[in-house]
Order: C-alpha cells, then sequence, then structure tokens
C-alpha cells in the first residue's frame, strides 16, 4: 500500500518533471506516437498501446481535437500524478504522460479525493472501505484500466482542448475546472461505447 498522500491529476508543478529529457520520444508525421516507459518497481501499466489507440476511435471529432498532441506517454508510475498535460508553445504541441498504476491494484485516497470521484468508482463497481481519514479501493486491473482511460486521460486531454479554445491556441484558461468538467462529460457520453469495445470493467 501506498502512503497517504492526495492524487492529482496534472498539478501545475512537479519536482523536475518539466526537465526531464523527452529522448525517448519519437516524432511522428502524421498523427501522435504512444511509447512505453518501463514501469518502476511498485507499479505495473494497466492499459497498452492499443489501448489507447482502441479508446481514442471512441471519441467524437478526435482527428480535429487531437491536432498538435505529439506523443501519449505510458509512464513509469508515481505517487505525486496519474496522468499530467504539458504543452509546448515553442512548437505548437503537447504531451499526454499517464502513469504506471499500483502493482497491488489497491489504491488509498484522500477523503476529498474520493468524495470528487466517488461517482466514477460506483459506475465502475470498484469495492471501498473507510481506513481513518482515507479510503482504500479495490480496483481490479479492467477497473484500473477503465479509469485511467474514461477519466485520467480525458482530464489531460480535456487540458489539450483548452489550449486549443485560445486564441492563439497557447493559454489553457480553464485550468483543472475545466479538464474535470470535460472528462467527467465525455466519462458519460463514452460509457456505453467503452463497455461494448472494452467489455464491463
Amino acid at each position: 500500500m501506498r502512503p497517504r498522500y492526495n492524487r492529482k491529476t496534472s498539478p501545475k508543478v512537479i519536482g523536475g518533471l518539466t526537465q526531464r529529457k523527452n529522448n525517448h520520444l519519437k516524432t511522428a508525421r502524421e498523427g501522435y506516437v504512444v511509447d512505453r516507459v518501463r514501469p518502476d518497481k511498485g507499479y505495473k501499466h494497466v492499459i497498452t498501446k492499443k489501448d489507447i489507440h482502441d479508446f481514442t476511435d471512441l471519441i467524437p471529432d478526435w482527428d480535429d481535437i487531437s491536432i498538435g498532441i505529439k506523443s501519449v506517454i505510458l509512464d513509469a508510475g508515481s505517487s505525486a500524478f496519474d496522468g499530467l498535460y504539458r504543452h509546448f508553445s515553442y512548437e505548437g504541441t503537447g504531451i499526454i504522460w499517464l502513469s504506471a498504476w499500483p502493482e497491488a491494484l489497491w489504491t488509498e485516497f484522500t477523503d476529498d479525493y474520493f468524495s470528487e470521484h466517488q461517482w466514477h468508482f460506483d459506475r465502475l463497481g470498484v469495492v471501498y472501505e473507510k481506513r481513518g481519514d482515507d479510503w482504500l479501493c479495490h480496483f481490479t486491473k479492467s477497473q484500473a484500466k477503465a479509469f485511467m482511460l474514461l477519466h485520467i486521460f480525458l482530464h489531460e486531454l480535456g487540458h489539450h482542448i483548452d489550449k486549443l479554445r485560445s486564441r492563439k491556441q497557447n493559454v489553457m484558461r480553464g485550468g483543472e475546472t475545466f479538464a474535470e468538467q470535460y472528462a467527467n462529460t465525455m466519462f458519460t457520453e463514452l460509457w456505453a461505447a467503452y463497455v461494448g469495445k472494452f467489455d464491463q470493467p
């Protein structure tokens, strides 16, 4: 079980992360590239490159809203964030990082994070229990994959769409509020299609 913390998606500052070398990235001539980093000890990937491509096939207007996304990175794992979006204004591109999941699958959330996302967990059928001030969520691998695609990925995509809404397509004025609202709306809209594509979580 991981230490208690308040999981975040796309925090503005993560110590050192923005300075990371992107020498593992490839540049796509068309569209975007999905890249996979070996998980750190204690983490594992619950989604595959194919899952990303299959999921984006379900998103309406994907060809339009994905313009400028350079890469989607299945990252090594972190106790600080689930996902991260960073845009590079000098080249007009953006990258989405998705953290590997804790290997044990069971995940501990603060009360605030749990309260905000309880309806997601209920829709996915996640079993959870109160542990002191926190909540322990008993994910299965398929439930973790669904949460990663239907919420974390969509949240980070929301930041990219927020950037596209700006006049010069280089500012995210809506911030976390816009990204979360977009993810929640799309979770509901894509649910039936997701279940049809990936089966019930």
